[in-house]
């Protein structure tokens, strides 16, 4: 049981949103049903959103929203409805394309005066989605909200599809190049072993050649590992069944105390060369986090990024590409 629930507070760490996009704009059409004691019909309704992605925030949008209709009957009388709304949405990734969402938000319905039993008023709304990402700025969003008026506490049920267009493509990264150190002398220091490590530091000076050695020239103790967690284009979210991997990872570290793990990030070499960098930071700082839910302590990771310049297939062909993004695990002493 213990296991399970620590699988379930890393997964849900995981389903991170992240998009290229800093805003999106979805067009929506469906239905409304509204509650019995209302004495109104069921009806169509069109609408209206503009969301804005966040980063490093718990939250993954907040949207302004309209709503109208205009065919709605009360007890025979004809009229229509115009209703404005702000939500907060929280994004939980299923897949690489694919997503669930829950929104909280509140809102002002404006109705018809002819109208006797429905009038103008406030409303708070919840409510459930699935996204499904056609291409890397559109997606298909179904979604269903119970909306509940604050006066009396009637319900309106509201089902919807909608068309997700992003647009204002996010800016890669400005990477500032450091100023060039002034040139100082060259001081003479032997090598007696050969192993890269200057004698007034190395600790081991007999280390015999050919052999890995750390910062103070003794032998180092490696294990590299494939992780096997790629990632979708221009993405650095880990879908579930990645979790399994990362899980092993946490059990070597738990099952070996002495080591510590750098986590190197890759990505393919679409795009530029210092936002593929930046990518790559966060993938690696994806999976760290991860390892943390997990029970493993941050001061035992160490995460690198290597953006596009580690291949390890062909960056000319989709399946080259699809294998070049991803985390490798680097294990030392």
């Amino acid at each position: 049981m213990k296991k399970i629930a620590i699988a379930l507070v890393a997964a849900t760490a995981l389903f991170a949103a992240d998009s290229a996009f800093n805003y999106e704009l979805t067009p929506t059409i469906g239905g409304v049903l509204p509650e019995g004691n209302l004495g109104t019909n069921d009806h169509a309704a069109i609408g209206l959103r503009v969301g804005r992605n966040l980063e490093n925030s718990f939250l993954d949008q907040v949207e302004l929203g309209f709503n109208y209709s205009n065919n709605i009957k009360e007890f025979g009388v004809k009229g229509n409805a115009a209703r404005y709304f702000v939500n907060v949405i929280k994004d939980f990734g299923l897949t690489n394309n694919l997503s669930l969402y829950g929104l909280v938000g509140a809102g002002w319905e404006d109705v018809s005066a002819k109208f006797v039993d429905n009038e103008d008023g406030g409303f708070g709304q919840y409510g459930l989605g699935l996204k499904y990402k056609v291409t890397d700025n559109f997606a298909l969003r179904v979604e269903a909200v119970d909306a509940i008026k604050f006066e009396h506490g009637d319900h309106n049920l509201f089902y919807t599809l909608g068309f997700a267009v992003g647009f204002i493509e996010k800016s890669a990264p400005v990477v500032v190049a450091a100023p060039e150190k002034p040139i100082m002398p060259k001081v003479v220091n032997l090598d007696d072993d050969n192993d890269g490590v200057l004698n007034d530091v190395d600790k081991c000076p007999n280390t015999p050649a050919g052999v890995v050695v750390d910062e103070t020239g003794c032998e180092k103790v490696i294990v590299l590992r494939d992780l096997g967690v790629n990632f979708a284009f221009d993405s650095y979210k880990i879908t579930p069944k990645y979790l399994k991997e990362i899980k092993k990872v946490a059990e070597f570290m738990s099952e070996n105390p002495n080591y510590r793990v750098v986590l190197e990030g890759h990505t393919d070499s679409t795009g530029a060369e210092a936002y593929n960098l930046k990518l790559s930071e966060k993938r690696a700082n994806a999976v760290a986090k991860a390892l943390e839910n997990l029970g493993v302590s941050s001061n035992k990771i160490t995460t690198v990024a290597y953006g596009e310049t580690k291949p390890v297939a062909d960056n000319k062909t989709k399946e080259g590409r699809a294998e070049n993004r991803r985390v490798e695990a680097k294990f030392n002493k």
